[in-house]
């Protein structure tokens, strides 16, 4: 993802600086010429006495570099570290558009701070912005070039990316046949190549709500198929969103308008985006959502001036007007300072 990143100079390690101290020669030759020094001027009855002092100085000057640095306060490692706070966005007053979407989720995306919300957790469908988590477990598991096959996934309904039974696709491809243009097939091939398949795959996307610190989502299918349990809210999938776009794979797919794939088999798919607003220059992604009782769905990753937005819509009647009515409201009533 091309993130906004404050920035954060190098930590300036400073080494405190050496001690001096004589060679092991130097020492024993001092220690010597000293000896003898005093054999030469001091009363014989003084010998033993002055042999006892000179062993004690002996050994301090030999052993010192052996018993380390002397007590006392040490200078420290690091002398300092710098870090910049993200630009905070102050409100100018300016009304937010009215809008049919239920729900509605808007951060700016480097502070966190919650620019607009409605309804931020009311319990929704989120049709194919299920998928989202799906990308998530499978970018958690998966190597980019696994292969992985298709075993049942052509039979699924919906938006599909038109995989072939039993055509293999490495595991990056099949996120792209996933999240470009919605693939349900995409999303079931991913759970069966699972370890445990569809259900072991089913219960780590529950999981990871639960570890994202979650309450208004679940999941009862891999794609969005309408269903009483399978729910999500504004904040939550928002917060999921933002999760995954920490990931600079997922980054570069939802920001993808078309692409034709090649399977291992030799199949060719060309795959166009369901998120006609990546025509914008402003917006780089996410994604998009559709069942008769979910309405239109939405998140979008917006930037302007350097300043990330992300936005969320559920059942709304008019999800793209609405966000781009959205966007341009935010960037109009926000400054960051």
């Amino acid at each position: 993802m091309k993130t906004t990143k404050s920035h954060r100079p190098k930590i300036d390690r400073v080494l405190s600086p050496s001690r001096r101290s004589y060679s092991f020669a130097a020492k024993f030759i001092f220690m010597t010429r000293f000896f003898a020094w005093c054999l030469k001027h001091y009363n014989s009855h003084r010998v033993i006495l002055n042999t006892a002092s000179l062993v004690g100085i002996s050994l301090f000057f030999v052993l010192s570099p052996v018993i380390g640095k002397l007590p006392g306060p040490s200078i420290p490692l690091v002398k300092a570290a710098y870090v910049s706070e993200p630009l905070l966005p102050t409100s100018l007053g300016v009304s937010p558009p009215e809008l049919t979407a239920h729900g509605v989720f808007v951060m700016d995306l480097d502070s966190g701070l919650i620019l607009y919300d409605k309804n931020p957790h009311l319990r929704l469908k989120p049709a194919s912005l299920t998928k989202i988590m799906t990308s998530m477990v499978a970018l958690d598991y998966f190597q980019e070039d696994d292969i992985l096959k298709v075993k049942n996934g052509q039979n699924s309904i919906g938006n599909t990316a038109k995989l072939l039974k039993g055509d293999q696709l490495n595991a990056s491809d099949m996120l792209y046949a996933l999240l470009v243009p919605s693939g349900n097939d995409a999303a079931v091939t991913l759970a069966e190549n699972y370890p445990g398949g569809y259900i072991a795959f089913l219960k780590r996307m529950n999981e990871k709500v639960t570890e994202l610190g979650l309450k208004d989502t679940h999941f009862v299918n891999v794609s969005g198929i309408e269903s009483p349990n399978h729910y999500t809210s504004a904040y939550d999938i928002a917060m999921i969103s933002r999760s995954a776009l920490t990931r600079l794979s997922f980054s570069n797919i939802v920001s993808t308008k078309s692409i034709t794939l090649n399977s291992l088999k030799g199949h060719k798919y060309p795959l166009a985006s369901t998120n006609i607003l990546l025509g914008r220059p402003d917006v780089l992604g996410v994604k998009t959502g559709w069942t008769p009782e979910a309405g239109e769905c939405l998140v979008i990753l917006v930037e302007r001036d350097n300043h990330k937005v992300l936005i969320s819509l559920l059942n709304s009647t008019d999800r793209f007007g609405e966000g781009k009515r959205l966007i341009d409201w935010t960037y109009k009533n926000f400054t960051w300072q």
